[in-house]
């Protein structure tokens, strides 16, 4: 009988310590102690048929701030653009600090910019925005280098046209044009035919490690992924080393060439990230920020901002061109009509003068919306967000991929419509793909010039055709990030 007491009172207690917590935060389904709403989460995650739909369906529910209990932390969603700006943009420094997974901390140990909190994370930021800056990233000297990369692109894709037509997989056209870019930027080296291949294998090793992980892997301790889902940890193990010994591979051959007296830096002409990082060891020495297990992280955190979330908004764009191609038409009458008829290439400094374009682009990111899942920041104090009591202790995120299907902000959000932001123009910027704050997207400014470069002047040369089938359907829903589906095109010359 008194052991009987002792569990009542204990559930008693953790009924009213639950009750007391919720009290302090945004509505949110009913919420258990210890499991909080897993039950609800996996229901309706299975019933709607992803992570989206299951965001969107609670938000509709209980506002555009809601609380979702996952196991015993409160995280709190933000599905409205002006709550959003309120909190990440004009309270930056409050929400710079974000909430790693257990297995991203174990595979990364700390170290790199995806991952890391505190003075590392602030130096490692500092020291790439700087180094990008030097190399003119966001300028003329960057406008270059994507024109280079894509020109070289194009005419593999001439070089291999049949009666004036290429047939070709979507995807691997855009990595390794997207690919290039960044890996120029970082170690200086393009992707040719040559090593085209090994890149395409390590980024499907890449792919399938990115594919496994879930909002599952991402909540739970590491030892129980070790223990009882070992195969699965190892899978994704092997991905991230197999990829981070891949990304800084010529950077390692330069540590050696340097040793050798085969490569000497030119403190006045850094040639890319890798010179910058290297020169800055050889002149304060190794410390803990700076040594070469952090230079291969940081290649491979900078290769996957660079890499993956540009070259999956083109396949997706164009996989929503070629579903309507009225709006290609469109877009490619008002590129014509400023360049000459297509005399010359679209230019960054154009970008004015595009708005028809500039809209497809936002409408291409908004239904594109690369995370499911955004990244959780730490709320270290009690606060107000949206009107609604927000305890210390919670995670919150602005949740873009319920933000971007939110129809009280986007009239019929399943539409692909890139004229809605003609008709408001204002619109356009609660399109966010980046992120806010301190923590919004370190290649924001890359991958805007990128996609704007890329979709333009690709119009400008070819009419595009699709080759199979078309499809907006998730390829993983339940996974934290958005894959695109497998698009196989045609290139037809102009």
């Amino acid at each position: 009988m008194f052991f009987v007491l002792i569990i009542f009172t204990f559930l008693t207690w953790l009924v009213v310590r639950q009750y007391q917590k919720v009290s302090r935060l945004p509505p949110g389904p009913v919420s258990l102690p210890l499991i909080g709403n897993l039950p609800q989460i996996i229901y309706y995650l299975y019933t709607t048929g992803g992570v989206v739909s299951t965001l969107d369906l609670f938000r509709k529910k209980y506002g555009n701030v809601f609380t979702l209990w996952v196991g015993p932390i409160p995280h709190v969603s933000i599905a409205d653009y002006e709550t959003s700006h309120e909190v990440f943009v004009k309270n930056a420094n409050k929400y710079a600090e974000k909430f790693h997974a257990p297995v991203f901390r174990e595979m990364r140990k700390d170290i790199g910019i995806l991952t890391t909190n505190g003075d590392h994370w602030q130096e490692m930021r500092r020291f790439a925005l700087f180094t990008f800056r030097n190399m003119g990233v966001g300028k003329d000297l960057m406008e270059t280098r994507i024109m280079e990369e894509l020109n070289a692109r194009c005419a593999d894709i001439d070089k291999a046209a049949v009666n004036g037509v290429t047939t070709t997989q979507a995807a691997e056209f855009f990595d390794l044009t997207v690919g290039s870019i960044i890996n120029s930027i970082l170690v200086g080296k393009r992707f040719e035919e040559h090593n085209k291949k090994d890149f395409l294998k390590i980024k499907e090793v890449m792919d399938a490690s990115f594919e496994t992980f879930s909002p599952f892997d991402m909540t739970m301790p590491v030892w129980i992924l070790k223990n009882f889902f070992p195969r699965r940890f190892k899978k994704m193990l092997y991905g991230q080393e197999s990829s981070k010994q891949f990304a800084a591979k010529e950077a390692l051959r330069r540590i050696d060439d340097i040793k050798a007296g085969r490569y000497v830096i030119d403190e006045n002409n850094f040639q890319d990230y890798t010179d910058a990082f290297l020169y800055k060891i050889q002149k304060d020495g190794e410390d803990k920020d700076y040594n070469v297990e952090s230079l291969k992280t940081m290649i491979l955190d900078l290769w996957i901002t660079g890499q993956e979330t540009t070259t999956t908004t083109l396949i997706s764009g164009f996989n929503q061109l070629l579903l309507h191609p009225e709006f290609m038409e469109k877009a490619r009458a008002e590129l014509m009509e400023i360049t000459g008829n297509g005399s010359r290439h679209l230019s960054l400094s154009d970008r004015p003068n595009t708005p028809y374009l500039n809209a497809v682009i936002g409408e291409i990111q908004r239904h594109a919306s690369i995370l499911n899942v955004n990244f959780w920041r730490w709320n270290n104090e009690p606060t107000y967000m949206g009107g609604h009591m927000v305890d210390s202790g919670a995670l919150v995120t602005a949740q873009l991929s319920a933000l971007h299907v939110n129809e009280t902000v986007f009239e019929h959000p399943e539409k692909f419509d890139p004229e809605r932001f003609i008709r408001d123009e204002k619109l356009l910027q609660k399109v966010i793909p980046f992120g806010l704050g301190k923590r919004a997207c370190l290649g924001e400014s890359l991958a805007r010039s990128e996609l704007y470069l890329i979709f333009g002047n690709l119009l400008l040369s070819y009419n595009f055709k699709p080759h199979g089938e078309l499809s907006t359907r998730e390829i993983m829903p339940y996974s934290a990030g958005k894959r695109p589906f497998k698009l196989e095109m045609q290139f037809i010359k102009v």
